[in-house]
């Protein structure tokens, strides 16, 4: 008899073991591997402001001064997780630019007080893509598609569709390969696009709409466009209405390394251009490139290493509690198998 018990206590055992391994498995994990509810991460970024239109000389017509060129800029981006409901989160992303005295940049802080350039996410918490807004929060932009804040937790060997606000639409995100960077394993994205009309109102309020005839007339020669250019001005203009609307296209060359376990965004670089279309030539009024300084890199390396060693174990560690409960289950019904055998030899 007392056999009998210890050989179901083992199956009871394995059991429990196989129950546990897909607790972990089915629940746990899952649990995990979504956009974390508490996240508050601020990144820092440098690169160059090599062009951009200054709106108050334009509207004093300080031709000398029309142009911003090769300004040192620092950009801080701050991330926050708002609000979870389930599966779904609400993020705000907080970007300054910052000049070289260390205040913000005029006209590149889109906020009512110029300080900062604020953007609402409603997110899937596993794909990270764009959802309906779930919030009573207005700023929540339901026309985004796809990837706007980050990669997934367990970002696969894949091509993405990342949202971009300036042309408003999807742009691909294409996989590159798998990269060393910065002394980790990453996986390397690149999306890109050439010239197309610059579609988002928050930007396009950093530029006039329309110009007067003949302040075109005194600006052109200031822009730098080919003599063929602007004697084709000069019989165009009489036949455009006064003031003329503008037109602008954007292009961007953006560069990700992800830390795929984590979705963790490593490294960064982007070059983006937005340009006056003029006379069927584009002049640009606004070009930055700017990358992850060394201080942010490493900060993405530490925060990703705990989240990343926790998530590797509990990919491996159920398969092996239900390999040992399945075994130990195996070894309990032996036992009962062995017991039974001498009962029914001793009763015969």
């Amino acid at each position: 008899m007392k056999g009998k018990i210890g050989g179901l206590l083992v199956v009871f055992l394995g059991l429990l073991l196989v129950a546990a391994g897909l607790v972990v498995k089915l629940w746990l994990v899952p649990t995990m591997a979504v956009w974390p509810d508490d996240v508050d991460t601020t990144r820092h970024y440098e690169g160059t402001l090599g062009t951009m239109l200054n709106p108050a000389a334009l509207e004093t017509m300080d031709f000398a001064n029309l142009f911003y060129s090769d300004v040192p800029v620092v950009i801080d981006r701050h991330v926050t997780t708002e609000a979870v409901d389930g599966d779904k989160a609400l993020v705000k992303e907080q970007i300054q630019v910052k000049g070289p005295d260390g205040q913000p940049l005029a006209g590149l802080n889109t906020d009512r007080d110029g300080l900062y350039t604020t953007y609402w996410y409603a997110i899937d918490r596993k794909t990270t893509e764009e959802v309906r807004n779930f919030t009573d929060n207005a700023g929540v932009d339901d026309n985004r598609q796809g990837l706007v804040i980050g990669f997934p937790i367990g970002t696969e060997k894949m091509d993405y569709s990342g949202w971009s606000d300036d042309l408003q639409m999807l742009m691909p995100v294409q996989f590159v390969g798998v990269e060393e960077h910065e002394g980790i394993s990453t996986y390397h994205f690149r999306s890109d696009s050439d010239p197309q009309p610059l579609q988002d109102p928050a930007v396009l309020a950093m530029f006039p709409q329309s110009l007067p005839k003949d302040l075109i007339t005194g600006l052109a020669p200031m822009l730098g466009l080919p003599a063929e250019v602007l004697q084709g001005l000069a019989t165009l203009l009489p036949r455009l209405p006064d003031p003329i609307p503008l037109s602008y296209v954007y292009s961007y060359a953006t560069e990700y390394w992800v830390e795929p376990t984590t979705g963790m965004l490593i490294d960064y670089t982007k070059d983006e251009t937005r340009a006056l279309s003029l006379g069927g030539q584009t002049v640009d009024v606004f070009h930055m490139t700017y990358q992850a300084t060394d201080q942010s890199i490493a900060d993405a390396k530490d925060d990703a290493k705990t989240p990343k060693m926790l998530l590797d174990l509990f990919e491996w560690l159920p398969w092996v509690v239900l390999g040992v409960g399945a075994l130990v289950a195996l070894g309990g019904a032996f036992m009962l198998i062995r017991k039974r055998e001498p009962a029914a030899a001793a009763a015969s």
